[in-house]
């Protein structure tokens, strides 16, 4: 009686578990711009509060629907280190920090990163924002704002890859200035 009853209640306890995918940002293959060296400080990237909650939003007409997205980490985090690391790629520097960090006794740059939505719609995932690259006292020597569309379908694997693919390419257009 006692095996059955253990056996039943870890049926039970396996049955209401279930597995969830967490999700990070793909990974892109992404071409070297420069043999120059930068010091680079990537602030925060700062995100529309609904992705701060590990929501996918999905827009039907004026109907808003959300997925889960159960990110890996934090999203801020995960679009901050992953700016960080295309950066490096890109440039082809370790030099690409977090900042706050020394960059005033330095000749650098300060990155920052402002998404302002990251929507599905109509079979699209939009990513907007701006971005501004500063020089080593603040002073901002380029921005810009962005729309970046891409199709995908409802599947939130899709819409995750496809929201990569248009950050990289945010990443990429920072890079590129940079390297000038």
């Amino acid at each position: 009686m006692k095996k059955l009853l253990l056996i039943t209640l870890t049926l039970f306890f396996v049955g209401c578990s279930s597995k969830q995918s967490m999700y990070l940002l793909p990974e892109v293959t992404i071409p070297t711009l420069t043999n120059k060296t930068f010091q680079i400080g990537v602030t925060k990237v700062t995100l529309p509060s609904y992705l701060d909650s590990d929501k996918i939003l999905i827009k039907d007409g004026l109907k808003l629907e959300e997925l889960n997205a159960n990110f890996a980490t934090t999203p801020d985090k995960l679009f901050t280190n992953r700016a960080i690391t295309e950066l490096k790629k890109l440039l082809n520097d370790p030099n690409v920090f977090l900042y706050p960090w020394d960059v005033d006794s330095k000749k650098g740059y300060i990155i920052e990163i402002v998404l302002d939505d990251f929507i599905y719609s109509n079979g699209e995932v939009k990513l907007s924002g701006s971005y501004f690259i500063k020089s080593a006292t603040g002073l901002v020597i380029s921005s810009s704002n962005f729309t970046y569309e891409k199709p995908a379908n409802k599947n939130p694997d899709e819409i995750m890859r496809s929201l990569g693919v248009l950050f990289d390419k945010v990443v990429l257009e920072i890079a590129q200035k940079i390297a000038r």
